[in-house]
């Protein structure tokens, strides 16, 4: 924990923590039967994955990737959760920490955010020499860290819902509601799709949509079907009578 904590207060302030590229494995993309968005090859990689691995191939291959992605299933990519980011104003020096191992694609993966946003920071690049050697083959220990510099950003953006987008979303609400957005992939796709929308108009289209999605305090109404990790408020709060 005492590294982790070390590691986000060497990114400085203003940190905007993105979860979003350890959703672009293969095995991200392959489960809900998406595509990368980087290209023939790369999408052909994915295609092989998913029908070599039969775990892969779900009632959701039913649909297109097409049909998928503008339901909200599949994770965001590298261009898409730039341009969001843009959209709702954030600087172009924005310090943003990179959770989660190599994305699929590799550096190719993820230019087109490192064109937008070209500082770019992970645990690796914060670590002193020899700091991370004894987590380097404990994938639950490294995740760890992450998951420690993410619920200690000033802000916290996934590009997918994925459990680690769940846990932090309901972490950050326990400890006091920290900024964490919630890209609502449905409803904004198709804007990014409409070439006739000037950049802002986009921004403020982006910005009336997730008002409300930013964090704040969301009364459950005793809503059986709510992820009470995601929505731990007031569920699992302490009750003082």
């Amino acid at each position: 924990m005492n590294l982790g904590i070390g590691l986000q207060e060497g990114c400085g302030s203003k940190v905007h923590t993105l979860p979003f590229i350890s959703d672009w494995r293969r095995t991200c993309g392959s489960e809900p039967g998406c595509l990368t968005g980087l290209g023939p090859e790369y999408d052909e990689t994915i295609i092989k994955v998913r029908e070599s691995q039969t775990q892969y191939l779900t009632g959701k291959l039913n649909t297109s990737h097409v049909q998928r992605r503008f339901a909200g299933l599949c994770p965001l990519n590298a261009l898409e959760i730039a341009r969001f980011l843009k959209a709702l104003g954030a600087p172009r020096n924005a310090r943003v920490y990179i959770a989660g191992g190599q994305p699929f694609g590799g550096h190719l993966g993820l230019q087109p955010f490192a064109a937008a946003f070209p500082n770019l920071v992970t645990k690796e690049m914060l670590a002193r020499e020899g700091e991370l050697s004894p987590y380097i083959n404990r994938s639950s220990a490294m995740a760890a860290i992450d998951y420690i510099v993410s619920l200690n950003s000033d802000v916290f953006v996934p590009s997918h819902g994925g459990n680690m987008g769940r846990a932090m979303q309901g972490h950050r609400a326990y400890v006091g509601h920290r900024k964490h957005i919630r890209p609502n992939k449905r409803a904004m796709l198709p804007f990014f799709e409409d070439s006739s929308i000037s950049d802002t108009q986009f921004g403020s289209i982006m910005r009336k949509l997730h008002k409300k999605s930013q964090g704040q305090p969301e009364p459950r109404y005793n809503k059986r079907d709510r992820d009470v990790t995601a929505y731990p408020v007031p569920d699992c709060m302490c009750k003082h009578r």
